[in-house]
């Protein structure tokens, strides 16, 4: 390996590390907010959100969302929630 494709590698795993991390930050504040479970998948452009409830109100919404631009510094536009009943 030249040292330009380890650097590349290098820069991926820690893209893909801090991911992880705010994808954990994510779900651990999404649950203490009361939800009973939660998963969250993140990349370059986007994040889901994948939420278990009986119905999500709009209140749900606004404080997951704050919640993930809190965390990413994403734009509204880039956060998909995704109800799981």
């Amino acid at each position: 390996s030249d040292s330009a494709s380890v650097a590349a590698a290098n820069e991926q795993i820690v893209k893909i590390t801090t991911y992880s991390e705010s994808e954990n930050n994510i779900e651990t504040l999404v649950k203490a907010k009361g939800f009973s479970d939660c998963a969250v998948v993140m990349n370059a452009d986007s994040v889901s959100v994948m939420v278990k409830t009986d119905g999500l109100l709009a209140s749900d919404t606004v404080q997951i969302q704050d919640i993930v631009v809190s965390e990413t510094g994403y734009s509204l536009q880039n956060i998909k929630i995704v109800e799981i009943k």
